[in-house]
């Protein structure tokens, strides 16, 4: 067979679907390509057997749903904090805000810890962190201090919102990710809203302090837990794995080649001659392939002894560049439309979060409800259930339809086939908020408010997978950078809602506030719709600009 030089220079944009079966496959399925193909280094995490990847996913999201509900016990008992402290339920939503915020701004730091020294040391130094700082605040006596503890708990907790992500990534396949993003979508979102079901219960019967208390005591058993049972992930790789076919390239400067796209004919691709097949760092995929196993890296270890597991230190690869010195590599990938309707996304999501968040004890604790911390507090599990349902649908839905959506176009995935589930939200959102928020100004009966909770809540979990998935998808090479682009935007949409709910609401109503929130969810969840015609034409005029960041910044995987 003739050998065929084809460059693949879109980012994103991957063979999914091999209907010649000639890549490795998944089992049982030999026409889905394993993207990226695994290597043979029996430490690589893709190359795991599948229980030992379910072990380390299970601890990374136990971690997480841990994190989450570490963070958002106090909520319930706003009403009783007031009272005994006199900080005021417009100040501890402020104080929350503050948290949303440090928690983007804090993946800066701790972001850059795991991918320079290991996702192992950053999680389980950061939970030991967070439970005496968690224990602090039930010791806070003034506006200020609740504030200063909000800002620290919201930089050491950072890595759930942007490494988890990033343990999928090395973990999981991408016809994989939609599935397990979705399972994050869950613990995250269930351990925000779980927590406070039994925290209004404490609260009634403890006091307010004993949620910190107990919350404390968790973070310490999560702590041992996960440095006992947490797999180091983090996988340095001596050869560039292609993201498109899973052919190990000879490099990625695909924008010094000359462009082949996908839906190119064959019988418009020419072979190379010896000059072009021989230019160095061009990101050339070889045809001519079998189904033997990807090529092994020319340096492979043993696989490590459980002693040597449970280090927490050692994994910094001396040759590869020191990620510090890219700190703001985030910041400059906010010039990419993909990644800004990323955080865009969540960060409507995250607002709308605040806005319910911030307006549920106000509601249900006055006329006509006037429900104790604990009653509140059962509201949550009408939001645990739309999360549920939501999580549905953003995980094996998310696959099966880029699944499906590849093998009609050639077996080619675009980044884009997955915001089509965007749809489901355009419909749910304001459904959602004219029943939970117009429907608590007429009065309605308490179950038409768990309702409308539930369907709000219900898209939550979606935006957060699908926004989080494109990235992941699109620009692979600076993912967990591209994730704390995202959430920087997210945090400070979300802090700019938290602070302004209460106001909006004693200045508008609580009809027209929650008028205003359909509106402006609808407008954002459009955004999907604008990607998906536009989203693959962006992503390749921004190529070459996107392949000369990845050089010039040495993050081809981390």
């Amino acid at each position: 067979m003739a050998n065929t030089t084809i460059v693949f220079d879109t980012p994103g944009t991957v063979q999914l679907v091999n209907t010649q079966g000639a890549l490795q496959h998944r089992r049982g399925q030999v026409n889905i390509v394993l993207v990226p193909q695994p290597s043979g280094d029996p430490n690589d995490p893709l190359s795991w057997m599948q229980k030992r990847k379910t072990v380390n996913i299970f601890w990374a999201m136990t971690w997480c749903f841990f994190a989450a509900a570490i963070i958002s016990g106090l909520s319930p008992a706003y009403l009783q904090i007031e009272a005994d402290t006199g900080i005021s339920v417009a100040d501890l939503s402020t104080g929350n805000g503050l948290l949303f915020l440090f928690l983007g701004w804090g993946t800066l730091l701790t972001q850059n810890l795991a991918l320079n020294y290991g996702r192992r040391p950053t999680l389980v130094l950061s939970m030991v962190a967070m439970t005496f700082i968690n224990l602090w605040s039930a010791y806070t006596k003034s506006r200020a201090d609740f504030f200063i503890n909000r800002i620290v708990m919201g930089i050491v907790s950072s890595p759930m919102e942007t490494l988890i992500e990033v343990v999928i990534d090395d973990l999981f396949f991408v016809h994989q990710r939609g599935f397990y993003m979705g399972v994050y979508s869950w613990t995250l979102w269930c351990g925000a809203l779980l927590c406070p079901v039994a925290a209004g219960f404490v609260a009634e019967t403890l006091g307010w302090r004993w949620i910190q208390y107990i919350l404390s005591i968790l973070g310490g058993i999560i702590s041992v837990a996960t440095f006992l049972f947490f797999e180091e992930t983090m996988f340095h790789r001596s050869i560039i794995q292609a993201e498109i076919t899973g052919i190990v390239t000879t490099g990625h400067r695909c924008f010094e080649s000359s462009n082949i796209a996908l839906d190119t004919p064959p019988s418009e691709i020419k072979n190379p001659g010896p000059e072009e097949a021989n230019l160095e760092g061009l990101n050339i995929i070889n045809s001519e392939v079998n189904t033997a196993p990807a090529p092994q890296c020319a340096e492979q270890s043993a696989d490590k002894t459980f002693r040597s597991k449970l280090k927490l230190w050692g994994y910094h690869n001396s040759r590869k560049p020191n990620r510090f010195k890219h700190a703001l590599l985030p910041f400059k990938l906010l010039r990419f439309p993909s990644i800004l309707f990323a955080g865009v996304l969540v960060g409507g999501i995250l607002s709308w979060y605040n806005v319910v968040g911030g307006s549920l004890a106000l509601i249900l604790g006055n006329a006509p409800y006037n429900f104790g911390s604990s009653i509140i507090g059962l509201f949550y599990l009408a939001s645990v259930i739309g999360v549920s349902v939501g999580c549905l649908i953003s995980s094996w839905a998310s696959d099966a339809l880029s699944v499906w959506m590849a093998s009609r176009n050639r077996g080619v995935m675009e980044p884009e086939h997955r915001l089509w589930l965007g749809f489901v939200a355009i419909v749910a959102h304001p459904a959602g908020c004219i029943l939970y928020g117009v429907g608590a100004s007429y009065g309605i009966h308490w179950t038409g408010i768990a309702f409308g909770l539930g369907i709000i809540s219900a898209t939550l979990p979606l935006g957060t997978s699908l926004a989080f998935t494109y990235i992941l998808d699109s620009f692979k090479e600076v993912a967990g950078e591209g994730f704390v682009s995202a959430i920087m935007i997210r945090n400070s949409m979300g802090f700019a809602f938290s602070y302004a709910v209460i106001p909006m609401i004693n200045s508008i109503g609580l009809r027209d506030s929650f008028i205003l929130t359909a509106a402006l969810g609808v407008a954002f969840w459009a955004l999907c719709l604008t990607m998906i015609y536009f989203g693959k034409h962006l992503r390749r005029s921004a190529a070459q600009q996107y392949w000369k960041l990845v050089e010039g910044h040495g993050v081809f995987g981390h």
